[in-house]
């Protein structure tokens, strides 16, 4: 009997021993566990930074999308608005060349008429009597 006291004791210690193992390994587990939760926490609070910067720019690039459009929108006007000059100076310029040409025929066409009426006036004053006379002196 004393045998299977001393074995139903060493029994007991193996238990014992063993359910220490077990309340250890519990512990480092649960040590574990905390330590992962921690981190878990750690990343959440990082990521929700993270999302936070991400929204924040994301808003910026939106506000800045929308100032390029409205600068595009100011530059096609002003080209526009350019164009539109661009095409009556060259309108105004195309009429200033016409009546430039028309003035440079109408003053071609005006000397030809003077230099005929020049000539006249002086076949007409060479037949005036006494012409000879001053026109030997």
């Amino acid at each position: 009997m004393l045998e299977d006291i001393d074995h139903l004791a060493e029994r007991i210690a193996q238990l014992v021993a063993h359910t220490k193992a077990q309340q250890a390994e519990h512990q480092a587990l649960c040590d574990l566990l905390a330590l992962t939760q921690a981190e878990r926490d750690q990343l959440r609070a990082k990521l929700d930074g993270q999302g936070e910067t991400t929204r924040v720019l994301s808003g910026r690039v939106n506000s800045y999308e929308s100032e390029i459009e409205g600068l595009r929108a100011q530059s096609q006007a002003k080209q526009v608005a350019l164009q539109g000059s661009l095409d009556l100076f060259k309108q105004e310029h195309a009429t200033l060349q016409a009546q430039l040409q028309s003035r440079d025929k109408e003053v071609t066409r005006l000397r030809a008429v003077t230099e005929s009426a020049k000539e006249r006036i002086e076949a007409v004053l060479e037949r005036l009597p006494g012409a000879t006379l001053e026109g030997q002196k």
